[in-house]
């Protein structure tokens, strides 16, 4: 067995992966490959102060990217040697590790991504989920008065069909310990998730459109309300929509 075999094959031995077969060869070849041998003590280290982290339950978010991913390099890649698929299982553990270790830092850093990562999750609720919504339509007269007496505040509720994005319904989440009204709307084969409570501060402000995750966001305040909408549609679409979104709540007073 060749050095650069045996070092792509270091994660799944700690990992218990391996076949015995496997096992036993690499550890025939730990002899006489001491750069694998502290490559293999790095490993077991790094798994100990993994281990020694806080279990937290990981977030949606971060399950959805991890899936993504892995799905992705699925995709382009079909291993079939025995090597090939050592490799293959050990780009996959280190994207898993470093997308982890990513979200970790994040949260560790602050609740300045917070609310993302809880609007992004509702978002990922309504898009997996056979029952997106609560109550189900497109007439504001039916949606709005559902809200009444679930939340403290009566939402601007429009059927945007006219500029591509067709109402169907509404639900309720959470973000930030307060529950908040959600309206989630189609464009084509895609969801809109438009999250929107009272505004604490007066005046408008422009939406801003970032991507985040393979997602794209927007934030913004218009008409009394804060303003947060989640999709996997192009920036340019989440744009499109946000502009929607202001006509109608102006047409409306």
């Amino acid at each position: 067995m060749d050095c650069p075999t045996c070092e792509a094959m270091v994660d799944a031995y700690v990992d218990g992966e391996l076949s015995a077969t496997d096992s036993a060869a690499f550890e025939l070849a730990l002899e006489t490959c001491p750069d694998c041998r502290r490559r293999l003590e790095a490993a077991r280290t790094m798994g100990g102060l993994l281990r020694e982290l806080p279990a937290d339950p990981a977030p949606d978010l971060l399950r959805a990217r991890i899936e993504r991913e892995l799905r992705a390099i699925a995709a382009t890649a079909q291993p079939k040697s025995p090597r090939e698929r050592i490799r293959w299982t050990a780009m996959a553990a280190s994207l898993v590790l470093a997308i982890g270790l990513g979200w970790l830092g994040g949260s560790l850093s602050g609740q300045g991504a917070r609310e993302t990562d809880e609007l992004v999750s509702g978002y990922l609720r309504v898009a997996s989920s056979e029952r997106a919504v609560d109550v189900a339509s497109s007439d504001r007269h039916t949606v709005k008065p559902w809200f009444a007496g679930r939340i403290d505040y009566s939402p601007p509720v429009h059927d945007l069909t006219a500029g591509g994005y067709p109402l169907e319904g509404g639900r309720l989440d959470i973000v930030d310990g307060r529950k908040v009204s959600v309206l989630v709307y189609r464009h084509n084969q895609h969801r809109v998730a438009l999250t929107l409570w009272p505004a604490s501060s007066t005046g408008n402000a422009a939406p801003k459109v970032t991507q985040r995750s393979g997602f794209a966001l927007a934030e913004w305040r218009h008409g009394g309300f804060e303003m947060r909408a989640v999709s996997d549609l192009a920036p340019a679409e989440m744009a499109s929509f946000a502009t929607a979104v202001d006509q109608a709540v102006d047409a409306d007073r």
